[in-house]
């Protein structure tokens, strides 16, 4: 799709005027693939509420998504008390998922060696976890569909299903997943319930 907006703007007569019937093709291509997946695929099972440690769920998660991005530098200030209600394999999934696009991006960005840093902090009951990273950030063309299936992928080979299924199983468990405003890089919120305090 980002391809073929560019073709609109060919020097080339017969480019330009092939770039709509293109951008409808994919449009219709897109429209399909959805239809296929909403139609095929499996339903998530419910998820399994439990109380889960946060910096050590996540110490985790990076172990397993960083594996292969040994230059890329993880800081995770999560404090070892801030316990959320949550699915533990679905926090797994979420956190991992975005710490792998993370490292994609500033890998591909020119920041191979970036930093990754993890931030938590509880709000009205609520925990917000907070992954920030220092790759380009979230292109403005993307935003607005960042979380709907196929749309947002930036990454070749990239299903754009990664983050629709992340906040699919964040809401499930009664949080959400947000992008958050940052000067740069970018910035994801992971909202979950929080343990309720004795």
């Amino acid at each position: 799709q980002i391809v073929s907006e560019r073709l609109a703007d060919s020097d080339d007569p017969k480019v330009r005027q092939s770039a709509p019937r293109l951008e409808r093709a994919l449009e219709r291509a897109v429209k399909l693939a959805e239809s296929t997946l909403s139609y095929g695929r499996a339903e998530e099972p419910a998820p399994h509420i439990q109380s889960v440690a946060v910096k050590a769920a996540l110490d985790e998660a990076a172990a397993e998504a960083l594996s292969s991005y040994p230059a890329i530098r993880f800081e995770n200030r999560v404090g070892a008390d801030l316990v959320v209600r949550a699915d533990r394999d679905n926090l797994h999934r979420i956190a991992a998922n975005l710490l792998r696009n993370a490292a994609q991006a500033m890998t591909g960005g020119g920041s191979p060696d970036g930093a990754i840093v993890l931030d938590g902090a509880r709000e009205h009951g609520t925990a917000l976890l907070t992954f920030t990273d220092e790759g380009p950030g979230v292109p403005e063309r993307v935003k607005a569909n960042l979380f709907a299936p196929f749309a947002a992928s930036t990454r070749q080979g990239g299903s754009g299903l990664g983050l629709a299924i992340a906040r699919e199983l964040a809401r499930a468990m009664g949080g959400d997943l947000l992008l958050l405003p940052s000067d740069h890089g970018a910035r994801f919120g992971l909202r979950l319930p929080a343990e309720t305090q004795v």
